[in-house]
């Protein structure tokens, strides 16, 4: 059945409906079906798009209506999970099936897949009694698996359509809306499934066609570039509850994702290294980007900002790797990115932590209410702002354009001047550049407030780069520098945050009172943070990267 390239494109509902009233400038179109409607018209005006005929059992051509399947996807086994291997039962008006496939990672937003197999099922039959018909290779890790348990079901609808690129290259597009199995449940699950066939010598060609279609969709559509299908997001919040997961648990972010380590451990040259570092921010990233659209927790805007910084960041340590489509196309707008997410993120943290400091502090806290309530309304507009930049085609393009960069990065030439160092002697190399920049500067008592940000940034240039690099530095590092070089970012955070709110009380128009309250304790805040900043910096050690494949 050969083995395909995907990508999948999400249509979040916030995303659609505000689509639907600029396309439509009218309430109605908001009813679920006149939004799908709208969808499929807007992708059957595309000038590439050319819509697929859905045929009968005797191949009479169908009426141009969706076809509808309901789908439920099996609890994977550890040898399951580790071959990719997928076990789907598929019911509809015609026939009853199981169809197993096997799906791998290509690259973040990118992978690989295979049907294995598909097999039709009789109407009582168990999923297992599929499984002996499994190609050989795979039937044993099957056949041990036994009777799976459902781990979600959903009631799928799907157009088809075909779009030719470039080369005799033809990218599938399937327009599936996913409805729970059980009436008055979430809203459905939009998504776009493109795919192409994989050519195993040259996958380039077909990459690069994939990702050609995917800019020209989301360019007209309210669609965002995700890691994982619904169903995926899906039976991965089954597997962490006892509960059979619905609908709700494929289109809705619950929790905000951390930074998490990264393993160094084998990698020998920079550019894999870079590549891991990548694929670590692509988690963080995409695992935020959802809830920054459409949830009211605030730690999303701040893990989502942090992925940024970190990214910037990591292209600041591996420069020679910023190419002509990242500097001209990814780097501006991680910049406008940056920005709107700074701008939340700002009003987050003076609304929620500097202002109740503040009123904490006053003998009269009720002096405050008035100023909370007008820099509330402040950082809903930012925080409006930052939706609207999320829902929006620049930032799908942005996304897009990341993902395909960091698709292609392994197979690149690696630069000349990186060429033949080991990951090791570049690491100590990167590592004592930032510390040795850090630990240079002037006592930070004695600096301006301009002076002491940038030397907060220096910190904040090493903190990361000892992140990136912690599972090949040695353990003094680990425990002793990383821990302190992050805790005198953080103060002078701090710092900084407190020079933020005198900018902002100024915005909300702060009476006389307030303002000077506030800048008296500000001041306070500042020069603490700069009193325990410097003493962290001068109890900062010297970093040593002793692991990583590869000396010299």
């Amino acid at each position: 059945m050969g083995r395909v390239l995907v990508i999948v494109l999400d249509v979040p509902q916030s995303a659609l409906h505000a689509w639907s009233v600029q396309r439509e400038r009218s309430h109605r179109s908001r009813v679920a079906n006149r939004l799908d409607a709208a969808l499929v018209k807007a992708l059957g005006d595309l000038p590439q798009a050319e819509r697929v005929a859905r045929k009968g059992s005797r191949g009479a051509v169908l009426p141009r209506s969706p076809a509808k399947v309901t789908s439920t996807r099996f609890e994977q086994t550890a040898k399951m999970a580790a071959a990719g291997l997928q076990v789907t039962l598929e019911t509809s008006p015609r026939v009853r099936r199981v169809v197993a496939c096997q799906q791998m990672d290509y690259a973040p937003g990118v992978t690989v897949r295979e049907i294995l197999y598909e097999v039709p099922l009789g109407a009582e039959a168990p999923v297992s009694s599929a499984f002996a018909a499994a190609p050989e290779k795979h039937r044993h890790v099957l056949t041990e698996a036994g009777d799976l348990a459902p781990l979600t079901t959903f009631v799928c609808e799907r157009d088809s359509w075909r779009w030719p690129v470039a080369d005799g290259i033809v990218v599938d597009i399937v327009f599936n809306r996913f409805h729970a199995s059980t009436e008055g449940d979430a809203p459905p699950s939009r998504e776009l499934h493109l795919t192409t066939p994989f050519v195993d010598d040259a996958p380039g060609a077909s990459l690069a066609a994939l990702f050609a279609a995917a800019y020209a969709l989301v360019a007209a559509l309210p669609a965002f570039p995700v890691l994982r299908t619904a169903l995926d997001r899906a039976c991965c919040a089954a597997d962490a509850s006892p509960v059979e997961a619905t609908a709700a648990d494929a289109h809705e972010a619950t929790t905000p994702i951390r930074a998490a380590p990264i393993d160094l451990a084998g990698v020998s040259t920079p550019q894999a290294a870079l590549t891991t570092i990548g694929c670590n921010v692509a988690d963080q990233w995409f695992g935020n980007d959802a809830g920054v659209r459409d949830a009211v927790s605030t730690e999303f805007v701040h893990q989502m900002r942090i992925a940024q910084r970190r990214l910037r960041t990591a292209l600041r340590i591996f420069p020679h790797w910023q190419d002509e489509v990242w500097t001209a196309r990814i780097a501006p707008d991680l910049k406008w990115l940056g920005s709107v997410l700074g701008e939340a993120r700002d009003w987050d943290v003076f609304v929620d932590s500097t202002l109740p400091a503040l009123a904490a502090a006053d003998a009269d806290s009720t002096r405050w209410i008035a100023i909370c309530e007008r820099a509330d309304a402040r950082r809903l507009e930012a925080r409006t702002a930052l939706k609207t930049a999320m829902g929006s085609a620049r930032y799908a393009q942005l996304a897009l354009a990341w993902l395909e960069w960091l698709s292609g990065l392994p197979s690149r030439e690696p630069p000349a001047k990186a060429a033949d160092t080991s990951l090791r002697a570049y690491a100590q190399k990167r590592v004592q550049r930032y510390y040795k920049r850090l630990i240079r500067a002037p006592k930070l008592t004695t600096l301006d407030e301009q002076a002491r940000h940038k030397e907060r940034i220096q910190a904040k240039y090493l903190r990361y780069t000892l992140e990136f690099f912690e599972s090949i530095a040695s353990q003094k590092t680990r425990k002793e520098s990383a821990k302190t070089v992050a805790r005198m970012q953080s103060v002078l955070g701090d710092g900084n945050d407190a020079a933020v709110a005198l900018r902002y009380l100024e915005q909300v128009d702060a009476p006389p009172y307030q303002a000077g309250f506030a800048h008296g304790w500000c001041e306070a805040s500042k020069r603490y943070t700069a009193q325990e900043g410097e003493r962290l910096l001068r109890r900062l050690r010297k970093p040593k990267i002793t692991g990583g494949a590869g000396g010299g």
